[in-house]
Order: C-alpha cells, then structure tokens, then sequence
C-alpha cells in the first residue's frame, strides 16, 4: 500500500478512518488554503493527481486525494453490498467531515467524476464547485446509454473487454498468468509508462482489483437517471476515448443548469492525467479561481 506514496512531493501523508475504514490520503498545501477533494478513477491512485495538486497547492489550494473505496485492504468493507454510489458518496462526505472542510471544491476523473456530479447534485450546500475530467453528468450517460447507438456500443465494449463474472471471478481471470489480462485491458484503454507497470503492481496486491471493479459493477442507468440536475459552477474536460461518446457529454449541459465550462482536449485519451497533466491545469486554475 505504501508505494501509492513513492516519489511524490507532499506536505503530508494522512490515515483517515471514517465509515469503518482507513483511508489513505495525500495532502498537499497550507492549511489555511482552499480545500479541494480530488477523486480518482480506474485504475489510479491518489498519486496520480500529484502534477495537479502541486500547482494547486503552489496557487494557495489546500488539497486532498484519498485512495478510494476497494483500492486497497483497509478501503475493502467486509461485505460485497458494500459497494454502492450510496457509499461512495458517504465516504467522500466523511472524510471532508472529518478533516473539518465544511465546504470545498471537487474535482475527478471517469467514474470519479461520476461521484463528483452526485456529490454536487446532493449536497450542494457543501460543494462550492467541481471539475469532471472525461465522464458527463450521470443522468446525461443514461440518456446517451438509451438513445445514442456509439455510447451504447462504446459502454457494451468495455464491458466485453473487463469480461464475464463477479468483480472476484473477473479480478481473477485479469491477474491470471501474470496480470496477462489487465495490462492488455490497460494497454488497449491508452494507459502510458510507466503507469501500466505502477498500477497492475498495486492492483496485484490481495482484494485490490476485485475492489476497484465493484465501482463498475456499481453501476446503475436507473440511479443515475435519477440524479438531479446541479446548481453550482462546472467544468466539463472532454476527451475521445474509450466508455464515453460525444452524445453523453453534449447531453451534460441539461443537467448543469447554473454555470458550466467545457474544454475540450484534442489528443488526450482517456488518461488525460498521466498522458498531458500539463493541458489541465490552466482550465482547472481558470474554474476554480472564479468560484
């Protein structure tokens, strides 16, 4: 668990324990700084966010980045139904009760972002704005997921490359001969050296990736129908790649009813963090200096 911290410039590295578990967590910045909460997506880390944070951090924010439910032994809760964007949403509201933030910006990538829209859509009397890098507003991907062939052939495909079972049957099969099976899933998704190795290292260890694949899992259209629209300032960062079509994220601006910036990034990929860091930081600095 400790390599999620190697070579890393931070001001501190936290344990945090709410909701039953311990949460690692990255910190950068003063403390009388603005808070914000990064969120991380599959297959990352809160290390992966370490480009971001220091200019944040350099700019006057406060910043924190936890590794999230499932991604490692403290995170996993003992029982499979432990799994739902209902606890997701908890653990990011405890940790920000527990570190005494009782309002903050929110930023994530991919099924991070998904959190970060139901964070702001929520609790909006926490939440002073957010950023959400790749994935659209949650309601915005349903409808996309019902009307827009490319979205549901984009979705359908991913799901046929993470292959059949339960997140443990799935897990397993992906880290079978020498994790063959998810550095070909990362590979093929555009991840870069020297993350690939970084990464299927990490989720190599007991439970980890069985974790991480229970936010897939988790899932739902019918729930993420549901999430209302949010009333806070938005930045919307898109990139082609793979799980998300152009209709999901053109959709989004139903469901940011307030004010929503959008960026587009040509040539990002789906890892827009560990492929061009640099191409996010001018928008992210941009969006958060005028909220």
């Amino acid at each position: 668990m400790e390599r999620i911290f190697e070579s890393i410039t931070v001001s501190a590295v936290e344990h945090v324990q709410c909701n039953g578990l311990v949460f690692p967590m990255l910190k950068w910045g003063s403390s009388s700084g603005r808070p914000i909460l990064l969120l991380h997506g599959f297959p990352q880390e809160p290390g992966t966010w370490a480009p971001i944070a220091e200019k944040l951090a350099r700019e006057g924010f406060q910043v924190f980045a936890p590794l999230q439910r499932g991604y490692c032994i403290g995170t996993q809760p003992q029982q499979e139904d432990g799994y739902t964007f209902g606890h997701f949403i908890q653990d990011a509201i405890a940790l920000a009760d527990t570190l005494r933030l009782d309002k903050f910006d929110v930023a994530g990538f991919g099924i991070g972002a998904a959190l970060a829209w139901m964070l702001a859509a929520y609790h909006p009397t926490r939440i002073r704005s957010l950023a959400a890098l790749r994935y659209p507003h949650p309601a915005a991907f349903a409808q996309a997921m019902q009307s827009d062939p490319e979205q549901k052939n984009k979705w359908f495909r991913v799901q046929e490359d993470l292959g059949a079972g339960n997140p443990a049957e799935k897990a397993a099969a992906m880290l079978a001969d020498n994790a063959t099976g998810l550095r070909r899933f990362l590979e093929v998704s555009g991840l870069p050296q020297p993350f690939l190795d970084r990464y299927v290292s990490r989720l190599k260890e007991p439970g980890t990736l069985a974790g991480a694949l229970f936010w897939n899992q988790a899932i739902s259209l019918e729930e993420f129908a549901r999430v209302p629209a949010i009333r806070i300032p938005a930045l919307y960062v898109w990139t082609e790649g793979p799980a998300v079509a152009r209709a999901a994220a053109e959709a989004t601006r139903m469901f940011a009813t307030d004010s929503l910036t959008e960026v587009s990034i040509e040539g990002g990929g789906h890892f827009m963090l560990e492929i061009s860091p640099e191409s996010l930081i001018a928008p992210l600095l941009q969006h958060f200096g005028a909220t």
